[in-house]
């Protein structure tokens, strides 16, 4: 990041029979890093170079920081033009590939639409459609301008909010850092957005387990991973319920409104933990059909999207698949 933040956030390292587990809270969930022993490398080195980078990032691009560069973006919204660092700029093309990567279902912009739910939740009231639509016409992400020295967003009341690629793009950007150092063999986990590189002991593959969508915590699938990432979305465990009808945490700024199908998760395994998230976000921001129309239209990413009494996988994605819960 732009600025070196030198205090790490608080975190523990824990030493395991084959690895060390780096774990500390980010992103609002929990965040792990397996690393094994057999490499002889500087653990706390490593963990404290992990834990900084992210809390760098979430100090610059965290919206509910007051002191944040992505909130002096936002209060200068019709107003001024904010000066962006190189590492700004990379982010703001990550948000770019992530709009049109998800046809426009994942916008980076969709802050007023954030907070009328937000509020909407806490009221237990749904916004009319004169409020839908008024947050609607504030949330474009083409309307933002932005070079490589500095960033404006035209309108008042215009806002960006990268939760819905950052965590994403931070597992991708600390496997690059681990990587960059030599480190051969890792296993990346902020809040079930996953990237296992090399191997996890001798030779064995990184393995992951895809929940039910249920509720249950049992896995459907455990897969291997290697030079690979998994991210899965899910609306069984985020969703609230006004006025006896139910609404997922995930916001469709094409409509305005929170979307929820039968279908209750999609997981997606791709080189890229981005690349998964953007398409295991959008799968369930879509029918079913689409989705895996999405899936399979990708030649490097294969993927299940689950509901509670049947799944749908693509064509190889049991290539990754080293167990199978039937019951």
């Amino acid at each position: 990041m732009a600025v070196l933040v030198e205090k790490a956030k608080p975190h523990s390292l824990v030493k395991e029979k084959q690895h060390a587990r780096l774990c500390f809270q980010a992103f609002g969930t929990n965040c792990s890093l397996l690393l094994p022993y057999f490499e002889h490398q500087n653990l706390d080195l490593v963990s404290r170079q992990v834990v900084v980078w992210v809390n760098n990032f979430e100090q610059r691009y965290s919206r509910y920081l007051e002191d944040s560069w992505v909130t002096e973006v936002n209060r200068s919204a019709g107003k001024k033009a904010v000066s962006i660092t190189a590492e700004d700029f990379e982010v703001l093309r990550a948000a770019t590939f992530t709009f049109f990567q998800s046809k426009h279902a994942i916008d980076p912009s969709c802050l007023p639409l954030t907070q009328l739910w937000q509020k909407a939740k806490a009221i237990k009231k749904v916004p009319n459609e004169d409020q839908i639509l008024e947050a609607c016409n504030l949330v474009n992400w083409e309307w933002v301008e932005y070079t490589q020295t500095e960033i404006f967003l035209p309108q008042p009341g215009m806002g960006l909010d990268f939760g819905g690629f950052g965590k994403e793009w931070a597992v991708d950007k600390i496997a690059g850092l681990l990587k960059s150092h030599g480190h051969e063999n890792f296993l990346i986990n902020f809040g079930g957005d996953i990237f296992g590189f090399g191997k996890a002991g001798g030779n064995e593959t990184w393995k992951v387990g895809i929940e039910k969508p249920d509720g249950e915590g049992q896995a459907a699938y455990v897969v291997a991973l290697k030079n690979h990432a998994l991210a899965s979305s899910g609306n069984y465990r985020k969703f609230f319920d006004i006025s006896n009808k139910r609404y997922g945490h995930t916001l469709d700024p094409r409509t305005g409104y929170p979307t929820i199908h039968s279908d209750l998760s999609a997981s997606i395994i791709s080189p890229s933990c981005l690349k998964s998230g953007i398409l295991s976000t959008t799968c369930l921001l879509n029918e079913r059909e689409t989705g895996m129309r999405m899936i399979e239209a990708e030649w490097d990413t294969e993927g299940c999207i689950q509901s509670i009494d049947s799944s749908c996988t693509s064509n190889k994605f049991y290539d990754y698949v080293v167990y199978e819960n039937c019951s």
